[in-house]
């Protein structure tokens, strides 16, 4: 995830999103690709994504979608790309086979993550995207393409991540970078409820077993929440300014980007581990479906993958453009 805010500092979370990974070409449900949104900069307000085929290193074709794109999500079973561009405010929906632009809504002021809830007409489901300059979420139904009444929060969202619970409840996590909180809202009624205080300026959020894991930005620590009772822990120090978050599919294992580095979290006891050197800053990670690999973009202009858990970093493959988001198909 990379993010232009504080001039440029902080990057745009992948949203590591429950329930919004990535998808790929070569027939709807490949996993081998790797979607990341380049030339993403305030200056340079970019046009496209680029695939990136994660066998091979091959970079393909740009596919182009509205203007500065700034976070992605999959739709159920990865049937859709979603992206949210903040040159024109619009939440699109990509066809990943076809690489086209097959639908398109306007959401808040500024959209700067998206995840995917369970609901929606025909049970599609409902996209929530984060608004940063409205202070908002705007809920649209992925089976009408219509969206809702936006949704209030705190100040710059910035981050957003949907958890289901065992009785298939969903309540959504809204980060608020500007108001030192994380705001969640019932996915069923669309009502948000009381804010919860986390550090300062916090920035990514990412869903473990039972609890979401928030880094803060402005003092390097990071938030653990409990998702029964929506109370936060006390926060633990971590050795980089937090920027992503990307969790396992068990929960047992986190990663975490902060200026040239990747950290491990062992989520049981917020373990922290060695951090792991990259070339470049991060701006987005996302893991592989089979978690044997983080794929980082780096604010240079290109993509690395690092494996795991040994933490060993591969050769860089060039992109172009300044990342500002990553998304790989779990689905």
């Amino acid at each position: 995830m990379a993010r232009r805010l504080v001039a440029g500092v902080l990057p745009l979370m992948v949203a590591p999103l429950l329930a919004a990974c990535s998808h790929a070409a070569g027939g709807s449900g490949a996993a081998h690709l790797a979607w990341v949104a380049t030339d993403a900069s305030v200056t340079v307000p970019g046009v496209g994504l680029t695939p990136v085929d994660m066998r091979s290193g091959m970079v393909e074709a740009k596919v182009p979608v509205g203007s500065l794109p700034s976070a992605m999500a999959f739709t159920k079973g990865g049937a859709g790309l979603l992206v949210v561009t903040q040159g024109d405010d619009t939440l699109h929906e990509i066809d990943p086979a076809t690489r086209a632009v097959v639908r398109s809504v306007v959401v808040g002021v500024e959209p700067d993550a998206v995840a995917v809830a369970p609901g929606g007409t025909g049970g599609r489901g409902v996209a929530l995207v984060a608004n940063l300059d409205s202070n908002s979420v705007t809920p649209v139904d992925l089976g009408t393409w219509r969206a809702g009444a936006a949704i209030a929060v705190g100040t710059k969202p910035v981050a957003i991540a949907v958890t289901v619970t065992s009785t298939k409840s969903a309540t959504a996590l809204v980060v608020d970078f500007g108001s030192n909180q994380v705001t969640p809202i019932d996915v069923s009624t669309l009502q948000a409820g009381a804010p919860i205080s986390v550090g300062l300026s916090p920035g990514a959020i990412g869903v473990a077993s039972g609890e979401a894991l928030v880094g803060n930005f402005g003092d390097h620590t990071l938030t653990a929440i409990d998702l029964a009772s929506l109370q936060p822990s006390a926060a633990v120090a971590l050795p980089v300014d937090p920027t992503g978050i990307a969790v396992t599919p068990s929960g047992a294992m986190a990663y975490i980007t902060g200026g040239a580095s990747i950290v491990p979290l062992t989520v049981t006891g917020l373990v922290v581990g060695t951090p792991i050197n990259l070339p470049d800053v991060a701006e987005a990670l996302a893991l592989d479906a089979a978690s044997t690999t983080v794929w980082v973009a780096l604010q240079g202009g290109s993509l690395v993958p690092v494996s795991l858990p040994a933490g060993t970093v591969g050769h860089r493959i060039r992109l172009g453009g300044h990342p500002s988001a990553v998304v790989i198909s779990h689905g």
